[in-house]
């Protein structure tokens, strides 16, 4: 299949590396607004077709699928123009910057009959298969813990404009930490969030995004799950754990581990994939190949961006928030 690619951040590097390594398709063209990385892209890979803009891109090469890694704020017209043209796209988290843009997105491609799926692991990835762990209903998860943390560079650039990126680093990493947690326990019933800037005094770089977040979710029946992320601080981890009535299981970028309740005995351990997008990239070209059931749709994301949604009104409220009236207002189970 022939894919194309918008942005080469760091982001876009790692999933041009997973495309180039799949054996489903052959990456023929890439787009970014800056010259030099495009210029570094295409002295390793000349076969490659290169584009300074992204409607090029989309409107002068034959592709299959494309691959989003643009920041969301720069997705919109050309998520437009990919779903006019009923070409199918797989994007980076966040898939938006709220609720109500994703929607608008997702409208689009309904109508078109075209499908456009966000990035996701759990469920996806062979070793974070909820069957295998055992976090079935007759197991459920009752308490679940996460934490990202990194040492960003000093200028944040448009992740610190929050009109531009829609939060901070909640938006932006934790993301993956809650959507992982609500796969796992479902809606949760109230949130509450607190968000800081703190720890950027003096900086060059005028910003107004949250350097550091911390949320509780309250779920139907008594579960819980506590989230932190910084960005200006390391040494870089991201985990969760989730504590089942029979097990416990953890998730870091390298492994999954199982263990007894207790957490003293390892009942398993399965290795994570050197590139983590890379069984990700494969499902969903194998399901447009096969016409099969395609999974993490930014339909099934409407719920976490609901909750991500609502995390920020608590943290301005400084209130516990429920986003049932979210869900209510968008149709979301």
């Amino acid at each position: 299949m022939r894919v194309g690619l918008m942005g080469m951040g760091r982001g876009g590097l790692q999933l041009a590396e997973a495309l180039l390594r799949s054996n489903w398709c052959q990456l023929v063209a890439v787009a970014h607004t800056a010259t030099r990385p495009l210029e570094q892209f295409t002295d390793r890979h000349p076969g490659v077709a290169a584009f300074d803009d992204y409607r090029s891109l989309i409107v002068s090469t034959q592709l299959d699928a494309l691959f989003v890694a643009v920041p969301p704020f720069q997705r919109g017209k050309y998520l437009a123009l990919a779903a006019e043209r009923r070409l199918p796209v797989w994007m980076l988290t966040p898939p938006a910057r709220g609720l109500e843009e994703a929607a608008e997105i997702l409208e689009r491609f309904e109508q078109a009959d075209c499908p456009i799926v966000v990035s996701r692991a759990w469920g996806i990835e062979p070793s974070l298969q909820p069957d295998a762990l055992d976090l079935q209903p007759g197991n459920r998860v009752f308490l679940a813990t996460g934490s990202s943390m990194t040492c960003l560079q000093e200028d944040l650039d448009w992740r610190g404009d929050s009109v531009r990126a829609g939060g901070g680093v909640l938006l932006d990493h934790g993301y993956a930490l809650i959507d992982t947690i609500l796969q796992v326990m479902g809606m949760p019933a109230t949130v509450y969030a607190a968000a800081g800037r703190a720890s950027r005094p003096g900086t060059r770089f005028p910003y107004d995004t949250e350097d550091a977040a911390t949320c509780v979710l309250h779920f139907p029946g008594g579960g819980i799950a506590a989230i932190t992320c910084c960005w200006t601080t390391g040494p870089n981890a991201w985990h969760v754990d989730l504590h089942a009535l029979a097990r416990t299981v953890h998730v870091d970028e390298r492994t999954v581990v199982v263990r007894d309740r207790s957490g003293q005995t390892e009942t398993a351990r399965y290795e994570r994939p050197t590139m983590l997008l890379l069984p990700q990239v494969e499902e969903f070209l194998s399901a447009l190949r096969s016409n099969a059931r395609i999974l993490s749709t930014l339909r099934h994301h409407l719920p976490t961006l609901a909750v991500m949604q609502t995390l920020y009104l608590s943290a301005r409220t400084g209130q516990p928030e429920s986003p049932g009236r979210l869900a209510e207002l968008h149709r979301l189970s």
